[in-house]
């Protein structure tokens, strides 16, 4: 009789530490691919089961998109590009970035390398694959940044097919993350280069963390959890990017485990910006974010002007 009782007390523990686990969702800024491979190996290492998180890994189509669903409450996090954040907060979207994560931004023109482009002026009559929606914000920016208005013929398309109209011949280049593309392209026989937007001037903060007003007023300490459990499972990919790799496959087997895993590696080159230096991992600068926001205003991505602390906080940010 006490061992069954024993037993049942066991039971009822266990069911009560099931039930304890937070039902979280994120959606991805873009569907599967290497970088994302540190959410699925988080989960597969317990790293989010431990902190009492159940996650829910939900694929992207695009920045703004997920930005969007994170507004609407359809998804609790989100990752999104730091240019197309910026551009919906600034039309009053209810989101803000709770965390750096790819901070270095990896926006680029990505283009074979047999045209041995070096600036940006030598694109000059060039047939552009462009995306209107998400990270492709930013690009009228660069484009007259660069003095390039009326010398390019914009084709606009979805996001999936750029990499493919590049291989065909279709187009010139294309916008995109370049950490992202050129393994991929170069998988296909396409060596490849790319001219980040940095240097027509261009810089704004990457790939962020974000989150909607109503759960950080209601759930700031999941939010500051959320944060912390990032850097984890990111360190603990760095620490075994075959093993992350693995993790992503099982959701994803088509995926090609060469380019795949060189994406993860490269996306570890984005983590810590100079301007990041001596800060905790996920501390977003104000000063970059003011003169983000000055970049995007003086190239028209973005209208209204708005305080810095409406785009981004540091307050889930742990010390070093």
């Amino acid at each position: 009789m006490i061992k069954r009782i024993l037993l049942a007390v066991l039971c009822g523990l266990a069911a009560g530490a099931v039930s304890a686990q937070e039902k979280v969702t994120l959606r991805l800024d873009w569907v599967n691919s290497g970088y994302h491979a540190i959410w699925y190996y988080g989960i597969d290492k317990g790293i989010f089961k431990k902190a009492g998180i159940d996650l829910e890994v939900l694929e992207g189509r695009g920045s703004a998109v997920t930005a969007q669903t994170v507004a609407n409450g359809s998804v609790m996090f989100g990752t999104s590009d730091g240019g197309a954040v910026m551009g919906l907060i600034s039309q009053g979207v209810p989101i803000k970035i709770v965390s750096g994560y790819l901070r270095r931004n990896p926006l680029a023109v990505i283009f074979p390398k047999s045209k041995g482009w070096k600036s940006f002026s030598d694109m000059a009559g060039a047939k552009v694959g462009y995306s209107p929606g998400g990270s492709g914000v930013l690009f009228p920016a660069v484009v007259k940044a660069a003095g390039l208005e009326g010398k390019l013929q914009v084709i606009n398309m979805e996001p999936a097919a750029k990499p493919q109209a590049l291989l065909e011949g279709r187009v010139d280049c294309f916008e995109s993350f370049d950490f992202l593309q050129i393994p991929l392209l170069e998988e296909n026989g396409m060596p490849s280069d790319s001219l980040p937007y940095s240097k027509a001037g261009i810089n704004v903060p990457g790939l962020s963390l974000i989150a909607g007003h109503e759960l950080i007023a209601k759930n700031p300490a999941l939010v500051r959890k959320m944060a912390a459990l990032m850097k984890e499972t990111i360190d603990a990919s760095r620490a075994d990017p075959n093993g992350a790799i693995d993790s992503l496959l099982k959701r994803a087997p088509t995926l090609n485990r060469k380019v795949v895993t060189r994406v993860l590696t490269l996306s570890f080159d984005l983590l810590e910006p100079d301007w990041a230096k001596g800060k905790p991992f996920g501390w977003v600068s104000p000063e970059v974010m003011e003169t983000s926001q000055d970049l995007l205003l003086q190239y028209g991505a973005i209208k209204t002007k708005r305080p810095v602390a409406e785009y981004v906080t540091n307050e889930f940010i742990a010390a070093k």
